[in-house]
Parts: structure tokens; C-alpha cells; sequence
């Protein structure tokens, strides 16, 4: 008697599938029963190459596809919003409309979240006028990402608009939540307790998430330790604040992370994968690389979860920072899946860092050949070469970015002062207060240099002499928007800095010595984690 599994059975059967070897069994039992040109497996086939990281085994199966239902266009979709290819997401988005296949929820969602990642406001509007169209105006999912674009794009009035029209507050309060906008999250939040509205398990984990990875440590822990009940996702918002935050250096505060983390094993409540990628980038901000290494092979060989690429990046960020870069490789090498963009980005930043020319070669070479269409991509490659010194290999990364029409984001810092925005550029001379700022900085520098801070002229990736160096660090975006800071906020008061790229070596180690030298808590938020700095010292023990 032969098996032949029905589209309900392959399912299951699909979820099983844990590599690529399996999948492929899979793939071609598809073909000989003819369940392969089925609709609904062909996009959980799909899908389960893009749970091992292999995009584009996934790809090829899109392509060759001569009919295409939903949920291989969202299984696609989504797969290229996992690798963090917004262009793309829109591009297939766009596709799937012209072939007349009807989007659904999912389809909606991840399309805006990918406006939303490229700050598109006029695109969103677009897809959120056909959802509307489509019946998804009152749909938690896409009401949760409409209202997440609006406040990343600055239109709060517009997102409130929507938020009260939604019939279940409560749920979009969740999918709002897991924004970044604070004074959104905020409103919420007040609107929730004003109205009585009931908050579960979901929501109170949203705004334990939403606080910590907004810097508010306190606020999280406040809402955390109200909760009648918890589960595996509550722990892991917290333990990943605490990672995010900075604090998994400090051995008190590592102590607090690792309590939480046995605490919860002792509820019954099993981490997942989820729940140990936050413990591993605690470890991988914290450069403490026994203990993370210590805590991944207890991840496989005791809680039985198996790796995925964000686990991977976690480690050989861990590894190659502390300068392990051969081990980082190793690492890669043993790898069961493909080894995504994100994998050999981690590997290119570790070299880079620490000098390790050799590698990073073949690591730059990959980043690119992975990915040829993303302007950070470039950036970071043109980075390496600099501080290699391969100003030939420089001219010719910028070169081939003119040729296709790209141009390096300029990094630039904000700072809030008396409930204003104030953005700031490198050497940005527009400002009306930029002599005093000017005059502040030199003070500062005399002052900082007086009790031991030394310029890193390293981070300087141009080719000049010492004091043109200098001079370059001094006016860097996030230095300029401390002293407008300094300026006008009385003395003690705290600053908050978010810049869009991440914070430099020496703007680094400037602020330690800038804290020390005013008496003043100052925050910065780079485009990777917060770092809180307070008497001469970083949260992150200057790993990150």
C-alpha cells in the first residue's frame, strides 16, 4: 500500500521538517503525488525554506510556480520581511496585485510594515486605502501596523484618529505597543487605564516590551511585576529590555537577568527560541563570551531548541567582536541552513573592529554578493575598507553607489528640549546657537583632555592628517546636539540623544568623559541599543 498524504496531512508534516535534508524529502514526495501544484502546500513548502534561512530555495519554488494562491505570495512576503528587505516586500506586493490575486491580512500587515521600515507615508496610504477596500479597515493586524506607520512618520493626530475608531482597543493597543513611538504608546496606555478598558496577558506584555525598548527600565519592570499572569513571551520582553538597555554588563544587573531567566524555568513555562535569542544578545552587548557560548549548548542540548540564524547572529557577533573571528567562522561553517545577509554582517562588523583584514575581505565580499541592492550594505562595506586604509577599494564601493544612484545617509542626532526636536547633522552650521555650541565643545575638550580622554582618530575613516581628525570627530551629530542639550537645560537635567546610525568609538568614549565632566545623566539612543551614560561610565561596558 503506498502513503499518499492529503494537503491537511502535509502540513504537519512540513512543521516537522527541521532542515534542509527533510524538506527536500518533503519537497519531492510533493512532486510524485501532485500535492506540489496544490495551493496551500506549495506556500507551506515555502515557508518551511524560509524558517531554516534558506530564501532562496524558497524563491525558487515562488518562481517555477505556474499558479500562485495567497498563501505562497505571503509565505514569500514574509519571508523577505524576516531578512529585512522592505523593497522587496512591496515589490512582490505590487506584483501580487497586478496578477489579480486578492491580498488578505497578513498580505496588508507585512506591506505596511515595510512602508513603515522605509518611512513611505504615501505608499502606506496607498495600501491602507485597498485594505479598507478590501474589508480590513477594522482588522486588529493592519490596524495595529496603519497606526505604528503614522507615529514612526510623525502623524499622531492621524494615528489617534484611527486608534479610536477601532472596535477592539485593547488588541491594537498590543500590535501598537510593539512600536517604537513612546508618546504614542503613552497616550495609549492612559487612554486604556482612563476608559477601564481590560488589559490581558498580550497587552501588559506590549507595554512591558514598548517601555524597555524605549529606555525606560523602571516603567517595565512597574507594569512586569503587576501582572496577575505571565508567560514565555512577558519573561523574554523583559530579559531583552535588560539586554537592549545595556545593563547585562554590570554583574549585579546580570545577576537580575540570569535570576529572571532560571525564575521562569522554574514556573514551568519553557523558554523558546524567542526567549534565548534575548539572553544571547545580552551576552553578545555584554561581550561576555564563555557565558553566551556556556548558554547556547544548554539551549540545544538541554532545552532542545533548535538554532535559528537570529541565535547564530547572536554568537558570532559575541565571538567576533571579542576578536575570535576564526571561531565566529567556524561557527558559520557548522551551520545546518544557509548562512544569511545578517550572519556575515555580524562577521564583517567583528573584523572590522579588531583588525582582522584577511577575513573581513571574505566577509565584505559576501555582504555584497547577498545583498546588492541595500545602501547600508555599501556603507558598511566602504566602512571596512577604510579602516583597512584600501582607499582604492573605498573609491570604488562610492563609485559603484553613484552608478546605481545611491548616496550614504548622512548621520544625524536629535535631541528633545522643552518638549521640541531639535536634528542636528555632522558639522552642521545652520543652527543660530552653532558658535556657542562651537565654543562649548572646545571647552569641553580642554577640560576632558585634563583628566585623561584622548581622541580615537581611528574612527575617522578619511584620509587626513591628525588634526583634520580631530577636528572631525569634535563635530559629529551627536556631540553637537549634547551641547545644544547643555545649553538649554538647566543644570542635572538629563538628555536624551537618538541618532540614526550607530554612535562612534570616540563619540563613545567623549560622552563617558562629557557625563563626568558636567555632573549629568545623558541617554543614546543609536540605531542599535540605548546607552546610558552616568558618572564617566556606559551601561554597556564599552561592548556593543
Amino acid at each position: 500500500m503506498h502513503f499518499i498524504p492529503c494537503p491537511n496531512r502535509l502540513r504537519p508534516l512540513l512543521l516537522a521538517c527541521k532542515d534542509k535534508a527533510s524538506i527536500a524529502k518533503t519537497h519531492a514526495l510533493m512532486l510524485l503525488t501532485g500535492l506540489f501544484m496544490h495551493g496551500s502546500s506549495n506556500g507551506g513548502l515555502i515557508a518551511s525554506y524560509v524558517n531554516i534561512g534558506d530564501i532562496k530555495s524558497a524563491r525558487k519554488v515562488f518562481d517555477i510556480l505556474s499558479q500562485r494562491g495567497v498563501d505562497a505570495w505571503n509565505a514569500m512576503i514574509i519571508a523577505y520581511s524576516r531578512k529585512e528587505h522592505p523593497g522587496e516586500v512591496l515589490n512582490l506586493y505590487r506584483q501580487m496585485i497586478l496578477e489579480g490575486v486578492r491580498p488578505d491580512s497578513s498580505t496588508f500587515t507585512v506591506a505596511l510594515k515595510a512602508c513603515t521600515r522605509l518611512l513611505d507615508l504615501k505608499i502606506g496610504e496607498e495600501v491602507w486605502c485597498r485594505a479598507m477596500d478590501c474589508g480590513f479597515a477594522f482588522d486588529v493586524f493592519v490596524g495595529s501596523s496603519v497606526l505604528n506607520l503614522y507615529a514612526k512618520c510623525g502623524k499622531m493626530d492621524e494615528a489617534i484618529v484611527v486608534f479610536d475608531r477601532m472596535p477592539r482597543r485593547d488588541l491594537v493597543c498590543w500590535g501598537l505597543c510593539k512600536s517604537w513611538d513612546l508618546k504614542l504608546g503613552l497616550s495609549v496606555h492612559g487612554y486604556l487605564i482612563r476608559k477601564d478598558l481590560p488589559m490581558d496577558v498580550v497587552v501588559q506584555t506590549s507595554l512591558v516590551n514598548m517601555y524597555a525598548k524605549n529606555g525606560h527600565l523602571k516603567l517595565a519592570c512597574h507594569v512586569f511585576k503587576n501582572m496577575p499572569c505571565k508567560n514565555v513571551i512577558s519573561w523574554g520582553a523583559l530579559i531583552s529590555g535588560f539586554a537592549q538597555n545595556g545593563f547585562a554588563g554590570n554583574a549585579l544587573d546580570l545577576l537580575k537577568l540570569l535570576s529572571l531567566f532560571l525564575e521562569m524555568t522554574k514556573t514551568n513555562l519553557k523558554p523558546d527560541h524567542a526567549t534565548f535569542s534575548s539572553l544571547l544578545s545580552a551576552f553578545s552587548h555584554s561581550g561576555l563570551v564563555e557565558e553566551g557560548q556556556y548558554w547556547f549548548n544548554r539551549m540545544v542540548s538541554e532545552y532542545k531548541v533548535h538554532p535559528t540564524e537570529k541565535h547564530y547572529v547572536c554568537m558570532v557577533d559575541l565571538l567576533a567582536r571579542a576578536g575570535r573571528v576564526e571561531e565566529a567562522c567556524e561557527l558559520i561553517d557548522s551551520m545546518n541552513a544557509e548562512s544569511g545577509l545578517a550572519v556575515w554582517v555580524a562577521l564583517l562588523a567583528g573584523c572590522c573592529k579588531n583588525g582582522k583584514l584577511l577575513i573581513g575581505e571574505m566577509a565584505a565580499k559576501k555582504v555584497l554578493e547577498l545583498n546588492r541592492d541595500d545602501l547600508g550594505i555599501y556603507s558598511l562595506v566602504s566602512n571596512y575598507y577604510a579602516k583597512a586604509r584600501k582607499w582604492d577599494d573605498v573609491a570604488s564601493v562610492r563609485k559603484i553607489m553613484k552608478k546605481i544612484g545611491m548616496k550614504k545617509v548622512p548621520g544625524y542626532s536629535v535631541v528633545e528640549v522643552k518638549g521640541k526636536l531639535h536634528a542636528f547633522l555632522m558639522e552642521d552650521k545652520s543652527h543660530h546657537q552653532y558658535e556657542n555650541m562651537m565654543q562649548l565643545l572646545d571647552k569641553l575638550d580642554h577640560e576632558m583632555r585634563a583628566i585623561g580622554y584622548v581622541p580615537k582618530t581611528e574612527f575617522v575613516l578619511h584620509s587626513l592628517d591628525k588634526e583634520g581628525k580631530e577636528k572631525m570627530l569634535c563635530n559629529h551629530s551627536e556631540r553637537i546636539a549634547i551641547a545644544f542639550g547643555l545649553l538649554n537645560t538647566g543644570p542635572g537635567t538629563g538628555l536624551l540623544i537618538i541618532k540614526n546610525l550607530r554612535v562612534c568609538g570616540d563619540c563613545h568614549e567623549a560622552t563617558k568623559f562629557i557625563t563626568k565632566t558636567v555632573n549629568r545623566e545623558i541617554v543614546v539612543r543609536d540605531v542599535k541599543r540605548f546607552h546610558h551614560f552616568k558618572n564617566g561610565i556606559c551601561s554597556c561596558g564599552d561592548s556593543w
